[in-house]
């Protein structure tokens, strides 16, 4: 078995192989989970509970926990909620 960063390697290059649609599926998921990802990271820097940021936003915190996890698709509005309660915003950044 090899390192996480040779498994997406290889799930990189299959689905290039696979071709455009595939390559677009496999970036969507990756955006997906880098913005969970990072909302969670923000989370912790602040030294904030799930449960603490469910207070602040009114959002479930069983729907922050998905969220987090990359199983709940948020809405803009609740991102807005989450992003100003963590002090940061979501903007679209060209790609590279």
């Amino acid at each position: 078995m090899g390192t996480f960063d040779e498994f997406i390697a290889e799930l990189e290059a299959e689905a290039r192989a696979e071709g455009p649609e595939a390559a677009a599926e496999l970036e969507a998921f990756r955006l997906h989970f880098s913005l969970a990802r990072q909302l969670a990271a923000q989370r912790r820097a602040l030294h904030l509970t799930q449960k603490q940021l469910a207070e602040r936003t009114g959002i479930d915190q069983a729907e922050i926990s998905r969220i987090e996890r990359g199983q709940a698709n948020a809405t803009t509005a609740t991102l807005g909620a989450l992003t100003r309660a963590l002090g940061v915003d979501v903007r679209l950044v060209p790609l590279s």
